[in-house]
């Protein structure tokens, strides 16, 4: 059980949170408007409905509450009646005790009695008896009473001031007794006896409190249960309901009431609302009942009327909502169907004007009448149907000339890119010219076209190339419409000038043109940083006037042209200069050699002759003196002399090695490397992929041998000074028509982007000579040196990593420099 209780708690939990996520992430207020206003009506009517409830039943309970009190009220009404009748009584008869004469009691008693029929009708009859009870005067008959069965003597015996007495009477009498007592005794000469009719509706003394329009019972019980007196005989309670209130009213003392169903011994199903209340100057009680559907018909009638007044409301309130709907939600619908409809339309003035003849013969038939605000609506909405076709036929209108514009202006600014590609894709002057008059041709209306450069020598424009006319027309048609000038005036205007009628001219220039059938010409500067070089002369077989559009897109083709014609200068000028500084740089180089050779052979003839010379001498000394200090003088002499042609010879071989002349590139580089690195303890491998017999047999140029060798020597050097390598090894082989060298070590390497060196010109950079520099420079001088043979020189290096030199040179093809 614990477990199914378990399992409901949880389910029912995870219901609860995903109803709540529901309704927290839900967008209430994102539905139309005819769902809002259902949804306040309905929120409106269940309030209209729970205010009327809570009327109804509130009212029902303040109405039923009401009722019963005054039922209660009732019974207390007649209670304190009663009692104040028979307190009434017992005073008269108190009254009258004090005035009596015994003696002549009859004539007292005679005199009363017309005061008991005059003030207080239920009084039967006035006895007087003695202290034995003996009958002594009467003003009537007793009905039935026997006298001496009654305790009459009770009131004398005690000391009560009345006595209400009803054993021995019959019903629905009863007898109000008080002593006789003279004045000059103590004690009671006789008793007064009144008899009361309980049933004569006089003993109450408002009668209205008996509420006649109510079939209701009234009794008066003792405190027994005995009804004494009832305005229904016939109609009994229960003993066991009598029991109950007779308990309740003389244990609390207070009224109350009691519904009960069965309460009546003769209305055992019908319900029954019983009110009751104590008297004071006898035991008794006064019940009051009725039927709970007769007493409660005018709180049943009410709340009916309540409901009917509720009904009425909530049926209102419904016409209303219909009534609004109908005459506000209705029409905003029709205009959000046909602004759906216009939201749909695509530029069709056609589908605009069926939408608005559809609104104009609904929505305004239904509105015409109408003053509001939906009515204004409608006619506004009509008003701008009318205005957004005439719009859409105006845009249209706009669109088709934009049309027209924008396709011939893409014509045009795919002429001008294409013109820029073309002359962009060569940097020889004569193909972009000739690529730029087949492009401008393309243009729309342009026939005939001819480019003129200033030639700085002439001072005046030459002819570079045309289209559409000949060379004889086109050599002149740059001074057609033109100033006298040297340039026709096109360079010192530098802007465009049109002639839209060449007819109107005279000339050898306009003659020609006239029978190549040109009409019109525009002459356009091409111009370049503020400059002119010169003129692009664009005609038409037709008469044209040309725009501003037209002017724009031709001077920007212009610029265009202009842009390419610098740039093809500025490159010839650069392979210009760029032949002359190889030049220079083969004939530098040739002089080094030159002179490296005329060094060397000095060092030789002069130098080395006269050291040679001078060791001879002193160790010819040596064997002469024998004196010590001369001996060890000249000795020193010798070892220094010896050092010295060491040295001359070993600067003689770095100035021209003799070796690569005698015997080739490879025995020179392995002598190289063996006589730079061993010393520093780097172990050198030199290999070739030729035999030993093929490297004195396959020697290349002496061109190619030298400049390798001093790339290599270059390479050698930097190793043995900057790169702290334990290994290197070299490789070269010769091909067919390819030499490849290769030189690795596996040093400390470098970072190549901080000896990176673009142009010489930064050798002039005083900071560039500085002693960590120097590697930057040599690699530059290798690179030269390469580039010179038509080879190309690829360095790898990374820090920690070592350094890869590759050397490619082609060996039957020489620098285009060269050629």
């Amino acid at each position: 059980m614990a477990k199914l209780l378990d399992l409901f708690r949880t389910s029912w939990k995870r219901f609860y949170q995903k109803w709540l996520e529901y309704v927290l992430t839900r967008k209430w207020f994102d539905v139309g408007l005819r769902s809002k206003m259902s949804l306040l009506v309905t929120v409106g009517l269940i309030g209209l409905i729970s205010i009327f409830a809570f009327i109804a039943i509130s009212t029902f309970r303040q109405a039923t509450q009401q009722q019963l009190s005054e039922h209660v009220l009732r019974a207390r009404i007649l209670a304190e009646s009663l009692d104040s009748s028979l307190s009434h009584v017992a005073g008269m008869l108190t009254i009258l005790s004090s005035q009596i004469n015994m003696d002549s009691s009859q004539t007292n008693l005679e005199e009363w009695e017309v005061v008991f029929e005059r003030d207080f009708r239920p009084v039967q009859g006035v006895y007087l008896f003695d202290s034995n009870n003996h009958l002594l005067a009467a003003t009537a008959t007793a009905p039935n009473i026997k006298w001496e069965d009654m305790s009459l003597a009770q009131t004398m015996d005690s000391n009560l001031t009345r006595n209400i007495i009803i054993d021995g009477i019959p019903r629905p009498y009863a007898v109000v007794a008080v002593p006789v007592t003279h004045p000059n005794s103590t004690h009671p000469e006789g008793t007064l006896a009144a008899i009361i009719d309980l049933s004569n509706p006089d003993i109450f003394i408002s009668s209205s409190s008996l509420d006649t329009e109510l079939d209701g019972t009234l009794q008066i019980l003792d405190s027994q249960g005995q009804v004494l007196v009832s305005t229904h005989p016939d109609r009994t309670l229960t003993e066991n309901t009598i029991e109950k209130i007779t308990n309740q009213l003389f244990t609390e003392d207070k009224p109350r009431f009691e519904a009960c169903l069965g309460c009546t011994t003769n209305e055992l199903n019908t319900g029954t609302v019983i009110a009751f209340a104590s008297l004071s100057q006898a035991p008794w009680m006064v019940v009051i009942w009725h039927d709970s559907q007769e007493l409660f018909a005018p709180v049943r009638m009410m709340g009916f009327q309540t409901i009917v007044l509720g009904l009425v409301a909530i049926l209102g309130a419904l016409g209303l909502v219909m009534m609004t709907t109908r005459s506000v939600i209705a029409p905003i619908q029709m205009l959000t169907d046909a602004t759906e409809k216009i939201g749909e339309v695509q530029f069709d003035t056609t589908t605009l004007k069926s939408i608005e003849y559809s609104l104009a013969t609904t929505l305004a038939n239904k509105t015409i009448r109408r003053r509001d605000e939906i009515g204004v609506l409608a006619n506004s909405f009509i008003t701008m149907c009318t205005r957004l076709q005439q719009s859409m036929e105006e845009i249209q209108s706009w669109n088709r000339e934009l049309d027209a514009r924008v396709q011939a202006r893409t014509q045009q600014l795919s002429i001008l890119n294409t013109v820029a590609l073309t002359v962009n894709q060569s940097l020889n002057l004569d193909d972009i010219l000739d690529r730029a008059l087949d492009d401008v041709l393309k243009l729309k209306g342009i026939d005939v076209i001819a480019i003129y450069l200033h030639d700085s020598v002439s001072g005046q424009l030459a002819l570079k190339a045309h289209r559409g006319l000949s060379e004889k027309a086109a050599r002149t048609a740059y001074k057609v419409g033109m100033l006298d000038g040297d340039c026709g005036g096109v360079l010192e205007l530098g802007r465009i000038i049109v002639v839209p009628d060449i007819s109107s001219y005279r000339g050898r220039g306009a003659r020609s043109l006239q029978r190549e059938k040109v009409k019109s010409l525009v002459h356009v500067p091409l111009m370049t940083k503020g400059w002119a070089l010169g003129s692009m002369c664009v005609g038409t077989h037709d008469t044209t006037q040309f725009g501003e559009s037209e002017q724009s897109l031709l001077s920007a083709i212009g610029n265009q042209i202009a842009i390419a014609v610098e740039n093809a200068r500025l490159y010839a000028d650069v392979q210009r200069k760029e032949r002359v500084r190889g030049e220079l740089f083969k004939k530098t180089l040739a002089a080094q050699e030159d002179e490296r050779k005329r060094i060397a052979r000095e060092l030789h003839d002069e130098v080395s002759q006269s050291l040679t010379a001078l060791l001879y001498d002193a160790e010819n000394g040596l064997e002469l003196d024998d004196l010590p200090a001369i001996r060890g003088r000249l000795q020193s002499i010798c070892d220094l002399t010896q050092h010295t042609l060491e040295n001359i010879h070993k600067l003689m071989f770095d100035l021209r090695p003799s070796m690569l002349d005698q015997l080739g590139l490879i025995p020179a580089l392995r002598w190289l490397s063996e006589t730079r690195l061993e010393p520093k303890g780097i172990r050198v491998k030199v290999n070739s992929n030729l035999a030993d017999s093929e490297i004195n047999t396959q020697r290349l140029s002496p061109e190619i041998e030298t400049a390798l060798y001093r790339v290599v020597q270059e390479a050698i050097n930097n190793i043995a000074r900057h790169s702290a390598a334990r290994n290197v090894e070299i490789f070269l082989t010769v091909n067919n028509d390819v030499t490849n060298i290769s030189i690795t070590d596996d040093g400390i390497g470098f970072d190549l982007t901080e000896l990176r060196i673009e142009t010489l010109e930064e050798i002039d950079n005083k900071d560039f000579l500085l002693p960590e520099n120097t590697r930057g420079l040599g690699l530059l001088g290798m690179q030269e040196r390469i580039e010179l043979l038509g080879g190309e020189l690829d360095i790898d290096s990374t820090l920690s990593n070592g350094t890869k030199i590759h050397i490619h040179v082609p060996i039957a093809e020489r620098s285009p420099i060269y050629d």
